[in-house]
């Protein structure tokens, strides 16, 4: 099992570069051209398919192959007929009319072509449907405030592909998501047609960070509806509500800003060296920043020696003039002048900054 894991992390950061990459949106880019002139495509190949067949048809002691027929067909359209003129009214009439209509299809497809190529915002919804159904196991994330667009980068960091819907064509942040290659949709998510465009139903899971409570929570049970499975994570502004929703619709997280900002304003307050807290199971939390001295409780004890004894992590370690070690060894000594970076329950820290 502990071999397994990190391969399928592997393949999962693999997929997520892969479905990030400018050559995956320019195939999906391709794919919406192709189908955007398929009409295009399917007259020119009738005119060639008819063409070759009527020549068949009509002109039996020339014994035509349809290979060979739809190439005089072909010749037609530039008006460069592979025989002579011929005898059947009917391919007389095709003598002028196929130049007409194939240089019209042709002509009309390469200039829309052209300007698709170079304004590519025409079929911007039709890229990022393209592109989003390409995907699976994938993050939809409603809402691109401060708070949206903050959870955006840390899952691009942590290689996870991901949907955007934004209510507000003037946002700040959509060149940014542009630029990153992610699918983005510009409407309100509560119309479901938006969450089938980001294909919810393939989905693992969807972030609700727009600042209308009951807006996600409409967003939430439309989602469940088309992925039962999927994971929801809810943002609103009343805790009370959120705690009951939370409950009653059976949604894995519903947190209010005030909830996750309280913890770090007050740790914030009372130590400086505080870097973050949270409240789990109504115990707090605290992560800070801890630098170890001669003779403190510290000093010359082991990771693993801290943790049994204090029940406090050693998140990080930067020893003197050297790179920080993230998640050092348990048999790692700490030393003086180690700066580290500490995790435990506001308790714990506080017993071991007493017993310092």
């Amino acid at each position: 099992m502990g071999t397994t894991e990190p391969h399928r992390w592997t393949l999962r950061r693999g997929r997520a570069r892969w479905h990030g990459s400018r050559f995956w949106r320019e195939w999906c880019f391709f794919r919406v051209a192709v189908r955007h002139f398929r009409l295009n495509f399917l007259l020119l190949t009738a005119i060639l398919v008819g063409g070759g067949l009527l020549f068949q048809w009509l002109e039996p002691e020339r014994q035509h192959t349809l290979l060979r027929a739809m190439y005089c067909t072909w010749a037609l359209v530039f008006g460069n007929a592979a025989e002579d003129f011929p005898r059947s009214p009917v391919l007389q009439a095709l003598f002028f009319i196929v130049p007409l209509v194939g240089l019209l299809a042709i002509l009309e497809g390469l200039v829309d072509f052209a300007l698709t190529l170079r304004d590519r915002q025409r079929h911007h919804r039709s890229w990022c449907q393209v592109m989003a159904a390409s995907l699976s196991n994938h993050v939809i994330l409603v809402g691109l405030g401060k708070l949206g667009y903050r959870t955006f980068r840390l899952l691009r960091q942590l290689g996870q592909a991901v949907v955007v819907i934004e209510r507000n064509a003037g946002n700040q942040f959509l060149e940014d998501i542009r630029r990153e290659g992610a699918p983005l949709f510009i409407g309100d998510a509560r119309r479901e047609a938006f969450l089938e465009d980001a294909h919810a139903a393939q989905a693992k899971s969807i972030i609700l960070a727009t600042n209308d409570d009951l807006a996600n929570l409409e967003v939430a049970l439309d989602a469940r509806r088309l992925n039962p499975h999927i994971r929801v994570v809810l943002r609103m502004f009343d805790q009370n509500m959120a705690d009951k929703v939370r409950q009653g619709f059976n949604i894995q997280s519903a947190m209010s800003q005030s909830a996750i900002s309280a913890p770090a304003f007050v740790m914030a307050a009372l130590e400086g060296t505080v870097v973050n807290s949270m409240v789990v199971d109504d115990q707090l939390v605290v992560m800070e920043r801890w630098p170890v001295r001669a003779g403190d409780r510290l000093c010359g004890r082991t990771v693993a020696d801290v943790l049994a004894a204090d029940s406090v992590h050693i998140i990080q370690r930067r020893p003197a003039g050297a790179a920080a070690q993230l998640m050092p060894a348990p048999g790692v000594t700490l030393c003086s002048s180690d700066d580290l970076l500490v995790q435990g329950t506001s308790e714990a820290l506080a017993a071991l900054r007493a017993g310092t």
